[in-house]
Order: C-alpha cells, then sequence, then structure tokens
C-alpha cells in the first residue's frame, strides 16, 4: 500500500478523535475529557504523520484553477490572519492543520485511485460505527458520570461536545446511507451505520441538528428533484418538533441559550473593531473581556473561548479575509460536485448528491455553533463525491 493511501485512510479513521486535541490547550475551560491527555498526544502526532504522508499526492494533485484554489486558500487565509493575530503560534498551528487537510481532500478528489477511495469509504464507515456505538454506549450507562452531567444527559462520545458529536453524523448519514439505498441493503456495513448513527443524531438531542438534518434532506431532494423526499423532509420535520416537546428541552439548559447569545454579540463586536484579518484564529479569548457587555459571563467561562457560530467566529477569527475565502471556497466545492454528479453513474451520482446534502446540512448547523470539525468534514469528506464519480468505487 502507498503511503500516501495509507495516510489517507489514517485521516479518515480518526475524525472522531479531533475534538479532543482542544483538552490540550490548558487555557480552555475545563471540560470532563474521555480520552487520556497521553492517547489524544499520540492521536495528534498520528495525524501529523498521515497528513506528511499525503504530502506528495497533494502536490501532484495541484493545477491552476479554481478547485485548487479552493481546497487550499481556507488554510493559507487561516495563516495569513495568525501571523497578524493575538495567538500567532496556536493560530500558525490551526492554519497548517487546515492546509494539509485541504490538501489531502484535493489528494482524494483528483489523485487516489478506485482502491484508495474505496478503503476510505469503508474506513469511515467503520470509523462512524465504532464513534457512535461507544457514544451510545456511553449515553445508555451515563459513563462517565462527570461527562454525562457536563452535557445535560446528551450522547458526546469522543467528541468535544454533543453537537460535534451531530454535525459529525449528519455527514456521515451522508455517506452511509446513499451507500446503503445504492446496494438494496447488501452493503451490511453501510446499512448499520447509518441505523446507528440516526440513534446517535437523536440521542444528542440537538435541537439545530435535527433542523439540519431536515434541511439536507431537502436539498437532496430538490437536487435528486425528488417530491417524495420532500414530502419526507416535512415529516420529520414534524415529527422532529414532537420530540423536542417530550424530551430534547429536558437536555437543555436554559442559561445556554443566554450564554449564545452574549458570545454572538461579542463575536460581532469584535469584527467591527478587527474588520479585514480579525482577532487570529483561536484568539477570540484573547479579547473577549474588552469586548462583552458588563452582563456577560466571566473570560473563564467557556462562551468565552468562541462565538458560538461558526460564520461569526470567522468574522471575528479571521475578518473579511476568512469571510470571502471560504465562501468561496465552499461555494466552489458544492459546484463541482454537482457538476459531476450531473454525469455521474446511478449509484456513484446517489453518493455525490448525498455528499453535497451532507455539506448543506453542515452549513446549516454551524450557523449557531463552532463546529471544530467544520474544516475536516468539509474538505476531508465531501471530496469522497468527487473521487467517487471519478473512480466509480464503492
Amino acid at each position: 500500500m502507498r503511503p500516501s493511501a495509507l495516510g489517507l485512510a489514517v485521516l479518515c479513521a480518526i475524525i472522531p478523535l479531533y475534538g479532543t486535541f482542544a483538552a490540550l490547550d490548558p487555557s480552555r475551560p475545563p471540560i470532563p475529557p474521555l480520552i487520556p491527555h497521553a492517547a489524544t498526544a499520540a492521536a495528534g502526532l498520528l495525524a501529523l504523520a498521515a497528513l506528511a504522508a499525503v504530502v506528495p499526492a497533494a502536490a501532484r494533485a495541484v493545477r491552476r484553477d479554481a478547485l485548487t484554489l479552493a481546497f487550499l486558500a481556507p488554510g493559507l487565509a487561516t495563516l495569513v490572519s495568525a501571523v497578524t493575530g493575538f495567538d500567532p503560534l496556536s493560530g500558525i498551528g490551526l492554519g497548517v492543520l487546515v492546509l494539509g487537510v485541504g490538501g489531502a481532500g484535493l489528494a482524494l478528489a483528483r489523485e487516489a485511485d478506485a482502491a484508495t477511495v474505496r478503503l476510505c469509504l469503508r474506513v469511515l464507515l467503520w470509523s462512524a460505527l465504532a464513534a457512535g456505538a461507544l457514544a451510545l454506549t456511553l449515553f445508555v450507562l451515563h459513563r462517565p458520570a462527570a461527562l454525562y452531567a457536563y452535557n445535560n444527559g446528551r450522547a458526546v462520545g469522543t467528541f468535544l461536545n454533543p453537537n460535534e458529536l451531530a454535525a459529525y453524523a449528519l455527514v456521515l448519514l451522508s455517506v452511509a446511507v446513499p451507500l446503503a439505498v445504492a446496494s438494496r441493503g447488501r452493503d451490511r456495513l453501510a446499512v448499520a451505520a447509518a441505523a446507528v448513527l440516526a440513534v446517535t443524531l437523536g440521542a444528542t438531542f440537538s435541537r439545530w441538528g435535527a433542523l439540519s438534518a431536515v434541511c439536507g434532506v431537502a436539498a437532496y431532494a430538490l437536487l435528486a428533484r425528488s417530491r417524495a423526499l420532500l414530502a419526507a423532509a416535512a415529516a420529520v420535520a414534524v415529527a422532529g418538533l414532537a420530540v423536542n416537546a417530550w424530551a430534547g428541552a429536558t437536555h437543555h439548559n436554559p442559561r445556554d441559550t443566554e450564554a449564545r447569545a452574549v458570545a454572538w454579540r461579542a463575536g460581532i463586536t469584535t469584527f467591527e473593531r478587527f474588520p479585514l484579518l480579525g482577532v487570529g484564529p483561536l484568539a477570540f479569548s484573547r479579547t473577549y473581556d474588552t469586548v462583552r457587555p458588563p452582563e456577560a459571563p466571566g473570560p473563564r467561562t467557556p462562551v468565552a473561548f468562541d462565538p458560538h457560530s461558526l460564520p461569526i467566529a470567522f468574522a471575528a477569527d479571521g475578518g473579511l479575509l476568512a469571510l470571502i475565502t471560504l465562501s468561496a471556497s465552499f461555494a466552489t466545492v458544492m459546484r463541482a460536485v454537482a457538476v459531476a454528479a450531473a454525469t455521474a453513474r446511478p449509484a456513484a451520482r446517489m453518493l455525490a448528491l448525498g455528499l453535497a446534502a451532507g455539506l448543506t446540512a453542515l452549513f446549516v448547523d454551524c450557523t449557531i455553533n463552532t463546529i471544530s470539525l467544520f474544516f475536516v468534514l468539509g474538505l476531508q469528506v465531501v471530496p469522497l463525491a468527487l473521487a467517487v464519480v471519478r473512480t466509480d468505487a464503492r
């Protein structure tokens, strides 16, 4: 097996562990860790080694075109904002990671052969199945007790918070469900992963995640021109409202809603004061205490570390440079997936449209949440659509 193929597979396998990397930052809020720091550090080193293994393939995939820019520009913009920001060391580290993930996505979309694409799909499904099963097991057992209490009785597993798990489930469902349907149930791994991820999404009690799922189904219906799926999206929306009325509200702290509003105000104020390049990636907490309203929570509370909305986070941390770059990049990726799906074979087309719908759901979910997995899911998983259409691998 070539090093680049192994690197891509490793990157797909460890996606559920990315959120735990935040626990290595001593300045972050004291969230009870599930993964020991030593194991988290080892996973981080493994991710860096995998990214290094993919570099040659990424270099071969570079062209002078919009798609190359779409994959690499987010990392470059992050680096620019980091150099001028208030926490350049952390920001540069994040920029290198985003650039590496973008390069891996580009290599997957353009350079990976059918065997590598098939390997990445299988690894993604096994990883999702394991992550979802672990999260559900801990949720049912109420273990660890501190983590269960901290998250108000919501499933979280190895992720940073339940909303991160919900975002992961949304995107991975857009891989598992099309594969399960296209195989008419013969792909047992895809069927099992889809079932576990659907239950896991429900166990997060993420109300916005449920709405995002509805938007994803609606997006797929529009792309596939299916009235039946639009009706299904409406039915899911009604069912989601019923579930929220019955159980969802009991798993949310009302103070979290108030804190989110405060975070949005602080993020918008930060953007107003630093409109061009922002305060730098991961540096929101450095200026929070000076821009927060007097009645807002203090600088050591979770609300002080991000604006709890990805668009506002991009604006506050990276300014107009980040907003314009990221919007253009993901619009380019979406267009490339839609164009590729138009001429693909039925099964490949189903997966491509599913991933486009998953990216739509991710965008919706991120409007009121800061999802640390956004770049990994958007730049590493979604490019599988282009790879599958190109190689017809499943």
